[in-house]
């Protein structure tokens, strides 16, 4: 997935960059990195504190959850029914319900591609869905997919922290945009899913994750552009003000 600014940013960031004595270049550069980082935040599922790792992986499972019936642990003797295919299997999912054959999942990436399905990049299923659509699956096999899924979020997100770092090379002098080491620390890893090259008359931010455009709806890369505008705004006017302060007004 791929991310495109204008080199010649509309006409109030410009101003803005020319009282700070920068161009139009560097005021591109400043918004891609804040883009980066805002692309990453808007990635489902969203956040980037310090409890953000926590509050994500509980997200996945708990959403998770609701596209699969997880059998507890303690129970051998439904699991080897099931793998056997037996029927007439049933569990209390409000009511008894039967298992029906290939509802029971045991491979990860078959559990990933059904909640994947389901959600069809909703990330707010319904509570209850009806048994027809549930999968089965043992609790060994879930916390593997889980696993998967997390990773896949971690890369999403390391792409785009990625692609802004790479950005950040783009700019020249002092007060240089950064995207901070302490940003979504425990995704950084992936930083190599991203890049940016500088293309006339743009800038592009590229995420290769495989599921980045899935990850990222329409809506919250809007949103991600609009607030990545919003800080380097933010950013120029109060770095004039400092300026102001301690050099006086510009002439």
């Amino acid at each position: 997935m791929e991310m495109y600014f204008d080199k010649d940013p509309e006409r109030q960031l410009r101003e803005l960059a020319k009282k700070f004595r920068e161009d139009a270049n560097q005021a591109t550069a400043r918004l891609a990195v804040a883009t980066g980082k805002e692309l990453a935040n808007k990635s489902w599922p969203w956040g980037l504190g310090k409890m953000a790792r926590k509050s994500i992986e509980k997200n996945v499972t708990d959403s998770a959850k609701r596209v699969c019936y997880v059998i507890k642990p303690g129970n051998p003797g439904l699991i080897a029914r099931l793998k056997a295919g037996g029927r007439g299997a049933r569990v209390k999912y409000g009511t008894w319900e039967e298992v029906r054959p290939g509802q029971f999942k045991t491979d990860p990436g078959a559990i990933n591609r059904h909640i994947d399905k389901l959600r069809a990049g909703d990330t707010n299923p319904p509570r209850h869905l009806p048994w027809s659509k549930m999968i089965v699956c043992s609790t060994a096999a879930f916390n593997k997919a889980m696993t998967i899924r997390r990773k896949r979020i971690g890369m999403n997100k390391g792409g785009w922290l990625g692609a802004g770092v790479a950005a950040a090379r783009f700019q020249a002098g002092p007060d240089r945009a950064k995207i901070g080491k302490n940003v979504a620390n425990w995704a950084q890893k992936h930083r190599k899913m991203g890049s940016a090259r500088e293309e006339h008359p743009y800038i592009t931010l590229t995420n290769f994750m495989v599921a980045s455009e899935w990850l990222l709806p329409d809506r919250n890369a809007m949103r991600a552009c609009d607030d990545a505008w919003q800080r380097t705004m933010s950013w120029y006017e109060k770095a004039i003000k400092r300026r102001e302060k301690k050099w006086g007004l510009f002439a």
